[in-house]
């Protein structure tokens, strides 16, 4: 177990930079810049199975450069699935809300040994290895990462057809190191459905710890295979356990090959399917229950668990706009603490401050954006219109009892009317669609929304009657005043 030693990168033949040059149309020269690798090879002496098994380690994009702790995704079969289950869950990490994984890739040597939990001597005199091999994981390989690498203690096991089977197994058994199950095509005809014939009796007594599981299967495997994973979830059902939450799914068009790609995507998404704050708790939002469950959600999962950025901007744009101002400057606040190198999100951040009333702590936020944006390179919003808001923050418009009173009228016809009012020396302005809104001045003439979706108001008097110019992102319409009431 000592004895662990790296080799060589994954699907790559060097790490250092290979320079070749090559003349082109023009005088451009093209030079290598070396190779790059989803993954690294170790090798580990195994006690347990008295041979040297080798390992494949994929680490986040972000482990060099934090100290968070992963989550850990055992992959059985790894030189088929490795390429696919890291591109899936760095996709996934990235832009779908799961957490970020450490992947441990276990290759197959001798399938029938190592996959099944008991011996069946039609097929091998081999077969049967499969507690040995677990020992191994449990005891030997599960035991070194946690030792060596930042993990978290949820852990993932991935097995399809043969390993599969060994995956189904585990799943059943009273106690095991891991939290949540990817299974495609399980091979539950093994010894003569041994593992169907005492599923709904293990799952009623074995099960006493939380598990997630996700099986899946291709349209075109075998009909035998598909009806016995559905008797393998019907087992599940029957034993009135609701201590494994499960999903199944049958891939349209899939073969038994070709499935274990989608199977995996699909399965790390329904693994982590509470993270999402979904649109029907909006409603019911409050500051302290969203904080205690983001930090629940870290707990469970590891400090990389969190919303997709459009999750949380989209909630925050809805608190703005219902007027729970204080609610959007939480949700903004931890949106910007885990993307702090994104100046819009600060913007959006000091806009919610102003709202909510703290116009000290925008222009600090403000600060902060401007910083950001003035030094970036790849498109973080305009750093000038950050420096106008902190101006107009720092030197309000002074707007007279007369202009406002000027302003003050019903502009449009129909659906696209506006009723403009005041209110305690300031300017409101009524639309059917939205909660009304306050109009902030940016000069005595010219006005803007602060809640979404940003519109532009200006006021012009033309032969005597007064003129609303709205600015809808860039597309403006002329509405005027019309007499007598809204």
């Amino acid at each position: 177990m000592k004895n662990v030693r790296a080799l060589l990168i994954l699907l790559v033949s060097s790490l250092s930079a290979v320079c070749m040059a090559a003349d082109l149309e023009g005088g451009a020269v093209v030079s290598g810049l070396g190779s790059l690798s989803i993954a690294e090879r170790y090798q580990l002496t195994s006690e347990q199975l008295s041979e040297t098994r080798e390992f494949y380690l994929s680490l986040p994009a972000s482990y060099d450069n934090s100290q968070h702790h992963y989550s850990v995704l055992y992959l059985l079969d790894a030189d088929q699935n490795m390429e696919h289950a890291v591109a899936s869950a760095r996709m996934l990490a990235q832009w779908r809300g799961i957490p970020e994984l450490i992947i441990v890739g276990i290759p197959s040597t001798n399938r029938l040994r190592d996959f099944t939990p008991t011996q069946d001597l039609n097929y091998s005199e081999q077969s049967g290895g499969g507690e040995l091999f677990m020992a191994f994981l449990k005891q030997e390989l599960i035991p070194y990462i946690d030792a060596n690498y930042r993990t978290h203690p949820f852990r993932i096991l991935s097995g399809h057809s043969l390993s599969g089977l060994l995956a189904s197994n585990e799943l059943m058994l009273t106690s095991s190191p891991f939290n949540a199950f990817i299974i495609t095509a399980p091979s539950l005809w093994w010894n003569d459905f041994e593992i169907l014939k005492i599923a709904e009796q293990n799952f009623k007594q074995n099960q006493r710890e939380s598990k997630a599981a996700y099986f899946g299967i291709g349209e075109l495997d075998g009909y035998g295979m598909k009806q016995e994973l559905l008797r393998y979830i019907a087992a599940i059902e029957a034993s009135g356990n609701d201590r494994v939450r499960f999903d199944h799914r049958e891939y349209s068009g899939e073969g038994h090959m070709s499935a274990p790609m989608s199977v995996t995507y699909d399965g790390l998404i329904s693994v982590f399917a509470d993270i999402p704050y979904l649109k029907e708790s909006w409603d019911s939002f409050s500051s302290d229950a969203f904080t205690a469950r983001e930090e629940n959600l870290r707990a469970n999962y590891g400090s990389t668990a969190l919303q997709m950025a459009e999750t949380y901007i989209g909630l925050a744009n809805y608190l703005l706009e219902h007027g729970n101002f204080n609610g959007a400057v939480t949700v903004f606040t931890i949106n910007a603490e885990l993307n702090p190198e994104y100046a819009p999100y600060y913007d959006w951040l000091a806009n919610a401050y102003v709202l909510a009333g703290n116009v000290e702590k925008a222009i600090e936020v403000y600060r902060t954006a401007y910083d950001i944006s003035s030094t970036a390179i790849n498109g973080q919003g305009n750093a000038n219109q950050y420096l106008e808001q902190i101006d107009l923050l720092s030197h309000p418009v002074e707007l007279s009892d007369e202009n406002i009173r000027s302003f003050v009228g019903c502009y449009g016809e129909g659906e696209d009317s506006y009723a403009i009012y005041s209110k305690d020396g300031r300017l409101y302005g009524r639309h059917s669609d939205w909660q009304d809104f306050e109009l902030f001045a940016k000069t005595t003439k010219q006005f803007f929304m602060r809640v979404p979706p940003g519109h532009q108001f200006s006021f012009v008097v033309e032969n005597s009657v007064t003129t609303l110019l709205l600015d809808v992102y860039g597309t403006q319409s002329r509405l005027q005043a019309r007499q007598g009431g809204c």
